[in-house]
């Protein structure tokens, strides 16, 4: 069945309320029938000027368009789902979605100028500027304690640069990267391989929630898309379009992180790479990168250096004043002086039984005083540190 004919403002602006669901109906409409996806959807929507327009063409008109052939003009006019489109508008705006269509003023600038930018973005959090400094921060989701804690300290010095720290919101090298921004007082993206209103993996639950109140989540897929091994490297193409450069710490030889580093140089970004032992498989995808010519990276001056742009002046550390705290609370922050600690060395240093001492801890991480680490390990956050 065909979409009533509508003609939309084409300029950058917000649409009214009524225009806005109308749009994401013949939006989704269009995009769902088989055969279209994001190129011929861009395709079409230039060749007719909206959705709407496209979706009102007859057979013959459609097949004008490069790369369409008759069998998809033909599921444009058989198979378009009115009903099923009309839903997911309302869910989305029940949801308090922003939706952004390429042309907004709001759609991230950097990702608009690529070649395959979503046509329809779905934002949680703050709009991103225009002239937003971002770099990528991409690696293993099972990494070393040193590359979690580089990859930590790098966000954390990027933040304070006044730089977005952008990444997938993966356990590991990704989920470190938006910690170590947002301890540092700065703004970080998570870009998902799901819908908005599907946190993966359920962990990060309360991270996506820190992001977004001090940053923002991007998605392109539709209310209730659950993650799919497909969806991480059509994902990984939005974080490198998003940035200036892109940061791959700790790879193995098949990492999803190497497909954003591919993406980056497809899309003309600065590729750096965090150098590794030859004798640690975990390098072995980073190593390679460096030979291939990625920047060698061991410090953020090695950002700053090849891309000077984006050096900033460093805010002031803020240090503050701890919580209240039991004395029992206070002793325990001081056996972390030395950096983090596991369980069991921190039971024979306070000399409490191990149920006592997670009870502790768990009282300092509500208090946000510190962090769990992989292998039960704990550590101060860095504004007490």
């Amino acid at each position: 069945m065909s979409a009533p004919k509508r003609s939309f403002r084409r300029l950058r602006g917000t649409l009214t309320n009524g225009e806005m669901k109308d749009w994401l109906v013949d939006c989704i409409g269009l995009l769902c029938i088989p055969g279209v996806g994001r190129t011929r959807y861009r395709r079409l929507v230039t060749a007719f000027g909206s959705p709407s327009n496209a979706l009102s063409a007859s057979v013959s008109e459609l097949e004008q368009v490069k790369g369409m052939s008759r069998t998809i003009a033909s599921a444009i006019k058989d198979e378009y789902d009115g009903p099923e489109a009309r839903a997911l508008a309302s869910k989305i705006i029940q949801l308090g979605w922003a939706a952004l269509r390429l042309e907004d003023a709001e759609y991230p600038q950097s990702l608009r100028s690529t070649h395959d930018a979503p046509p329809l973005l779905f934002r949680l959090g703050e709009a991103t500027p225009p002239d937003e400094k971002m770099i990528a921060i991409v690696g293993t989701r099972k990494p070393s304690e040193k590359g979690r804690l580089f990859a930590s300290k790098l966000g954390t010095t990027l933040a304070r640069s006044g730089i977005t720290v952008v990444s997938g919101m993966a356990e590991g090298i990704d989920s470190a990267a938006h910690n170590g921004a947002l301890e540092g007082g700065g703004k970080t993206i998570a870009v998902l391989g799901s819908a908005l209103d599907v946190i993966y993996p359920a962990t990060n639950k309360g991270l996506s929630e820190r992001i977004k109140m001090q940053g923002t989540i991007y998605s392109e897929y539709l209310p209730g898309t659950r993650p799919d091994r497909a969806f991480f490297p059509e994902r990984n193409r939005i974080i490198s379009g998003l940035s200036q450069g892109v940061v791959v710490i700790e790879a193995g030889k098949k990492s999803g992180a190497l497909i954003t580093a591919s993406h980056a140089l497809e899309q003309g970004r600065e590729l750096f790479a965090v150098p590794g032992s030859p004798h640690d498989n975990m390098s072995e995808g980073t190593n390679e990168l460096i030979r291939k010519g990625a920047r060698l990276t061991t410090s953020p001056d090695d950002i700053f250096d090849e891309l000077p742009t984006l050096r900033g002046e460093v805010a002031a550390r803020k240090f503050i004043q701890l919580p209240d705290m039991t004395d029992n609370e206070k002793k325990l922050t001081t056996l972390f002086a030395a950096g983090p600690m596991q369980v069991d060395q921190l039971s024979r240093a306070a000399e409490l039984p191990v149920a006592q001492l997670m009870e502790l801890l768990l009282a300092l991480e509500l208090k946000g005083v510190v962090r769990e680490l992989s292998g039960k390990r704990f550590v101060l956050v860095e504004e007490y540190a």
